[in-house]
């Protein structure tokens, strides 16, 4: 965490000079496509004891596009061919951006679990699921830095720029599972604020490596059900988010890849609560074209209808 610390004061200090950095790919409809490691866990506690367990998914594939002002994509993740436990993942997500903001609202489904240990399987869990309402909104404070290069690929920063992204995160979360013939439920409503910081690293023209953090503190509110005892808590809620990429962006494609390490913790255990400490990395690649023009006449119409 010290060192952490000492990264983050480093990049806060940083000072960024320049004008007309970023370039805009608005007018252009982005395709893109994603593949990632990232998996879920979570730490179950029975009996005074606490089980891991995770879904049986090796990978992540995530496809999606962005004109304008809107973004849509969608994601899913086949299971495990070499073993017969099975595990479903779906997830969609609708962004939008307006000048220096970036709001996100996320819809994400996952069940069917298993406890793994030291390669062996000992336990399946095919009635654990969680379904998650998620929303994010960020405001990037340095105009000559662009978040969406890294996040979302349509705009480019060409030159070297850093800036403070303060991100604000809530959601709705529940998850479900039978516990000897138990049926055990629980919801939490979470909010949080991340005062995140980026810097980019332009070379080559069109290379680029960037490196962020993103310190988080919020609130719990759970409410959880086991059988007709049901107790309400409220918990603080601490996370630590570190992200590496380097790519390639043009005037037509962007290719990279990134590396990423999230830590999530809370002040008390649960019967069930997300467990997020763990690294995992993703290969992204869009591309960028004229849009067709029912497409382009459509969103023009909303862009004047609501006044963008």
């Amino acid at each position: 965490m010290k060192h952490c610390l000492v990264v983050f004061i480093l990049l806060s200090c940083t000072v960024v000079v320049g004008q007309n950095s970023v370039l805009s790919f608005r007018e252009n409809l982005l395709v893109k496509s994603n593949i990632n490691t990232q998996n879920e866990s979570f730490s179950i506690q029975n009996n005074n004891q606490s089980i891991l367990v995770n879904a049986n998914n090796t990978y992540r594939l995530e496809v999606g596009a962005n004109y304008k002002f809107l973004g849509l994509k969608i994601g899913f993740s086949p299971s495990s061919r070499s073993s017969d436990f099975k595990s479903k993942f779906l997830n969609s997500q609708l962004n939008i951006f307006l000048k220096q903001w970036i709001q996100s609202f996320e819809y994400r489904k996952v069940q069917g679990f298993y406890q793994d240990n030291n390669a062996q399987l000992l336990a399946q869990f095919p009635d654990l699921k969680t379904t998650s309402w998620l929303g994010t909104t960020s405001y990037v404070l340095n105009n000559n830095f662009s978040l969406k290069h890294l996040t979302h690929l349509n705009e480019w920063q060409r030159e070297t720029a850093g800036s403070f992204v303060p991100t604000l995160k809530y959601g709705f979360n529940r998850l479900s599972n039978s516990i000897d013939y138990q049926k055990v439920a629980e919801n939490s409503f979470d909010v949080s604020f991340a005062p995140a910081y980026y810097y980019t690293w332009a070379f080559k023209e069109h290379w680029f490596i960037s490196s962020s953090i993103a310190p988080a503190l919020g609130v719990r509110f759970t409410t959880e059900k086991l059988n007709n005892i049901t107790n309400k808590d409220t918990f603080i809620s601490r996370a630590l988010d570190l992200t590496l990429q380097f790519g390639y962006t043009s005037e037509t494609i962007s290719a990279g890849a990134s590396f990423n390490f999230d830590s999530n913790a809370i002040n008390k255990d649960l019967t069930q609560s997300m467990v997020n400490d763990k690294s995992y990395a993703s290969l992204y690649f869009g591309y960028r074209f004229t849009p067709p023009n029912f497409l382009k006449r459509t969103v023009e119409q909303i862009e004047s209808t609501l006044g963008l």
